[in-house]
């Protein structure tokens, strides 16, 4: 038997299994074929989808790992992780039983994800939003016959979906007719609005009259997610001590900073930041040369191999303006593996002439100069994700070329999670390391690694059932600076997703003891090698880099085929 060629058949089967599972995540991948799709979630297509996922397991376990390339076994294992969470996913209520946001965040972005990471003619997107809409009645009908119950947060959360989905065919649709010349007939609009209504009012009225439903998924659940996902044998609630170990430290460093600098409090220097931001008629040229000033730094440092891969910064659509605040918005996407532009649009908050001087200034103050060397540029336009993504779409391995497209809530594979994060938060270290941040943005930075260690703690806490949604939020306040809506909507967020919030501090320390273990090697050499990898567990890759010799990468490498 040839298990090489039998392995390469099975990655094919299960790419298919998982795109037409999920069609709205192939539609943010770039793959047309499915973008007049939604998925099926009703009880029966749900028994049809774990049949799927159990027919691929029993598949995977015949073929012997043994002949494979080492860029194939990690597929093999990494398929067989992202299966066994799937089954774990599909049987859990968790999901798909009593979870609302699973059924608003792929409708309303079945619709968007059409402006938002396709980027063909607007005629053919037209016919698939069509087609999406006339699916979406159905849909959030069979989502209403699956939710008995459901934890109360979770359904306000569905609830302001809902509205950003309605605001998109409100207004959304009308704008795009006139900015864009999409033409989509009213009876489909129509009847999606009545349809996400109906469920709208499902939720305020019935739903949140009937509270139940686990926001823990338990510690075996949490373990298991560690295992299959993330690749790593660490004891979480130990890595949680940790985490509240490097909290006390940063609390020290930011005090001792915040006198060094001489200010009266920590919260008095880290507010300081909303002082410096561009003038007004500068603010959309800062980000493009901020991001060319990142770029020199990075070369002149030798700190990576800079890729071609230009990024126009522009102002969010209007379309989108009065969507966003309701949806799982990213001024950053991953680009679509398949079908994406030579120059990737970054979307950020636009500050409007029209608007009243309070809130040109405050969005101004918003988009500090900070806020758009470190996130906009740093973390994601540039060093960080961007550069990222660019080695990943060029991987040998199949899964590590999309695992980190972005998806409706959630990225496609939560594999990817260690190295996308933990390499973009390093990333903005190493910005910081060669000079890029003022020493008062570098001492802002120590508040970001305490936001990194804080969200470990409540990802472990919040699903050991250690803490209440209530006590996550309490310790987003107390110990992480967090306002108190932000520190809501993030513990609601760690709640949905386990082992999502863990993954920024493990990523981040897992590179970092990879790269006092490759000491020997160049900057460039290993963040070369290190992003060569693409989207997989950072402890993975330790291992293979410490087990073999480099990797051979060249700026001339051809995109792979998943």
């Amino acid at each position: 038997m040839n298990h090489t060629a039998e392995f390469d058949t099975f990655m094919d089967d299960f790419f298919v299994h998982l795109f037409s599972r999920r069609p709205v995540d192939a539609t943010f991948a770039g793959l047309a074929e499915y973008n007049s799709r939604l998925p099926a979630l009703d009880a029966g297509s749900l028994t049809e989808t774990i049949a799927e996922i159990e027919a691929l397991l029993r598949r995977l376990d015949a073929i012997d790992p043994g002949p494979l390339d080492r860029f194939q076994r990690i597929d093999y294992d990494l398929a067989r992780g992202f299966l066994k969470t799937q089954l774990w996913e599909r049987r859990s209520g968790h999901f798909f039983g009593y979870n609302p946001t699973t059924y608003t965040g792929e409708a309303a972005f079945a619709l968007v994800s059409l402006f938002v990471s396709d980027f063909r003619p607007i005629g053919e997107r037209a016919i698939d939003l069509t087609a999406r809409l006339e699916a979406i009645p159905a849909f959030l009908a069979s989502a209403r016959e699956n939710l008995a119950v459901a934890p109360p947060a979770w359904t306000e959360r569905a609830i302001g979906e809902c509205t950003g989905a309605l605001n998109f065919l409100r207004n959304g649709i009308p704008i795009l007719r006139e900015d864009e010349g999409l033409a989509v007939d009213d009876a489909p609009v129509a009847a999606a609005i009545d349809a996400f209504e109906r469920f709208q009012e499902f939720l305020r009225t019935e739903l949140l009259t009937r509270p139940g439903g686990a926001v823990s998924v338990g510690e075996a659940a949490f373990r298991n997610i560690m295992r299959w996902s993330h690749q790593s044998e660490a004891d979480p609630g130990a890595f949680a001590d940790h985490a509240e170990e490097v909290i006390r430290e940063c609390d020290r460093q930011l005090a001792e900073g915040a006198r060094e600098l001489g200010f009266s409090s920590v919260d008095a220097a880290l507010a300081s930041l909303q002082d410096t931001h561009p003038a007004e008629d500068e603010y959309l040229s800062t980000y493009r040369s901020l991001w060319e000033a990142s770029r020199e730094m990075a070369v002149s440092h030798d700190l990576l191999t800079w890729r071609d891969a230009p990024v126009r910064y522009q102002p969010l659509p209007r379309w989108w303006l009065d969507v966003q605040p309701h949806l799982y918005f990213l001024f950053y996407r991953c680009p679509p593996r398949w079908n994406q532009p030579a120059v990737y649009p970054y979307h950020v908050i636009p500050v409007d002439p029209d608007l009243p001087a309070e809130e040109r200034l405050a969005r101004l103050k918003a988009n500090n100069t900070f806020v758009i060397k470190t996130n906009h540029v740093l973390h994601h336009g540039g060093l960080g994700h961007h550069m990222q993504n660019w080695n990943a779409v060029r991987a040998r391995s199949r899964i590590a070329q999309v695992a980190a497209t972005d998806g409706p809530a959630r990225l496609l594979m939560l594999c990817a999670g260690t190295l996308v994060e933990g390499w973009a938060c390093y990333a903005t270290e190493l910005g910081a390391g060669a000079g890029f941040l003022t020493p008062i943005e570098a001492y802002a930075e120590i508040a970001s690694r305490r936001r990194m260690a804080a969200r470990a703690v409540v990802d472990v806490r919040l699903h050991f059932g250690q803490f209440s949604l209530e006590e996550a939020e309490a310790f987003y306040r107390d110990r992480a600076g967090m306002g108190a809506a932000a520190a809501r909507a993030e513990a609601v967020k760690n709640s949905l997703f386990p082992g999502g919030a863990i993954m920024y501090l493990y990523g981040i320390e897992a590179i970092e003891r990879l790269r006092t273990a490759c000491g020997d090697r160049s900057d460039r050499e290993f963040h070369d090698e290190l992003l060569s990898y693409g989207s997989i567990p950072v402890d993975r890759i330790a291992r293979e880099m410490t087990a073999t010799s480099t990797v051979t990468t060249h700026p001339e490498r051809k995109a792979g085929t998943p």
